[in-house]
């Protein structure tokens, strides 16, 4: 994509130190201070929207295809199948949502692979009906039905614009800038497209590398036309501010911090730190696990509470839920009643709608995982309505505080090496032939 256009606005000068040995001077940080309500759309990607875009992106945590996905990762349902995956991705489509997250650790790039599919199937479906490019998010070559983001840019609208986003994850046995290259590359391959508009960094944590390392690898793939913008995950603030110096010495923009976000965590400190930050960095905040894997959802109970393991891990109790769950239920209930609202009249508003529309409240992407068109269906409804002031403040004062930023760097560290080693063996179960499930193979389109 062409270069990023952010708003003038005054200025402000940070005084940093970096923590990368290349870096250890003292070095001068100028941060555009932007519009708290601006989107990552109007800061970053302006030219590609005529009006922004709905704020909700969808993940595929679990689209993955392996038999790990299938029998580990995703429990007893074990994967979706292709079908259920493309009534999902065109529903988000046909409600114009344009942000999709992948990563190359989601089944050892079966996500990519799944997600490149549907693209793709997006844009012959568009031009067998004698479309062009435009209305599938970019200039398709014929032969290849290629994405050519750049040549997107100057031709979408908000309703046609898709941006695909994945993942780099710092494997301990990746230490350079080939290496990066090298995972880009096939990250690209997989979902079909010539250059990454989002290309992110997975987690900032390395046995030997910082984030500044790896901002130098992004800026040396943007002038290759490999990608376009840079994304942050699992980021603090320091951790922002050292990535946002180290892109304006190199040239490459770092658009996004994606990060769990969500009424389980907002009274952290260090989750206040770090919004506060990119904020004044003109960093959007994608919020994933904005439904506390389930824990703010109508689906939890005191039974299922106990068999949580993410609550478990966050050493959360029922008594320690209760009152966030019943006025978020209370929220719910009120907004399901308001007879002002002209569409979706008959249908009960969830507690995961108003945990999304919190989340939207404090200016956040929410990043959703649907397993059914139901789950969809109904997150989409969310967009239909907002909370009001009062409401917002009231789940702010009740809202907990577990934040993973908060979580040792050793703990941190370790989490990337695991996740590493479940990404190389579904890699090898692909190379082998092994990357697709009977399950997933359901629908799928040869």
């Amino acid at each position: 994509m062409t270069s990023v256009n952010t708003p003038k606005a005054p200025s402000v000068e940070l005084t940093l130190k970096s923590n990368e040995k290349c870096h250890n001077e003292k070095n001068t940080l100028v941060a555009t201070i932007t519009n708290e309500s601006a989107t990552l759309f109007e800061l970053h990607f302006q030219k590609s929207f005529s009006t922004p875009p709905p704020m909700l992106s969808l993940g595929m945590l679990q689209w993955g295809t392996t038999p790990i996905d299938h029998r580990l990762l995703n429990g007893a349902r074990g994967v979706l199948t292709e079908s259920q995956a493309r009534e999902i991705y065109r529903a988000f489509r046909s409600s114009g949502i344009v942000l999709f997250d992948t990563a190359e650790g989601y089944g050892g790039g079966t996500s990519e692979k799944r997600l490149g599919r549907l693209w793709k199937e997006e844009v012959t479906e568009v031009k067998s009906n004698g479309y062009t490019s435009k209305d599938c998010g970019g200039t398709v070559d014929t032969n290849t039905t290629e994405y050519d983001g750049e040549k997107a840019v100057a031709t979408s609208d908000s309703s046609s614009e898709v941006l695909l986003m994945t993942k780099f994850l710092p494997a301990p046995w990746r230490f350079t800038h080939g290496h990066f290259e090298k995972a880009l590359r096939a990250s690209n391959k997989r979902m079909g497209i010539s250059k990454c508009p989002i290309y992110l960094l997975h987690s900032p944590m390395h046995l030997s590398r910082g984030v500044e390392y790896w901002v130098e690898s992004a800026a040396i793939c943007k002038k290759k036309g490999l990608m376009d913008t840079l994304g942050l995950s699992n980021c603090s603030a320091d951790e922002v501010r050292r990535a946002v110096l180290a892109g304006e010495k190199y040239g490459v923009p770092v658009v996004l911090n994606q990060v769990h976000f969500s009424l389980l965590d907002y009274n952290s400190e260090a989750l206040h730190d770090m919004p506060k930050t990119c904020q004044d960095l003109g960093v959007s905040i994608v919020a994933y696990n904005s439904l506390g894997q389930g824990l703010l959802t109508d689906n939890m109970d005191q039974d299922k509470l106990k068999r949580n393991k993410p609550a478990r891990m966050m050493k959360i109790e029922w008594d320690d839920l209760a009152p966030l769950r019943i006025a978020v239920r209370k929220i719910a209930d009120a907004h399901s009643n308001d007879k002002s609202r002209n569409v979706f009249e008959t249908r009960e508003v969830s507690m995961a709608q108003v945990a999304l529309n919190w989340c939207r409240a404090h200016h956040t992407i929410p990043l959703v995982g649907c397993r059914s068109i139901r789950q969809a269906e109904d997150t989409l409804a969310s967009l239909e309505w907002k909370l009001n002031p009062e409401e917002v403040a009231e789940l702010d004062a009740l809202a907990l505080n577990r934040c993973t930023l908060d979580s040792p760097v050793w703990k941190r560290k370790l989490f990337v090496v695991l996740a590493s080693v479940v990404m190389s063996c579904c890699q090898w179960m692909d190379i082998l032939g092994m990357g697709v499930v009977k399950q997933a193979a359901i629908g799928m389109k040869q």
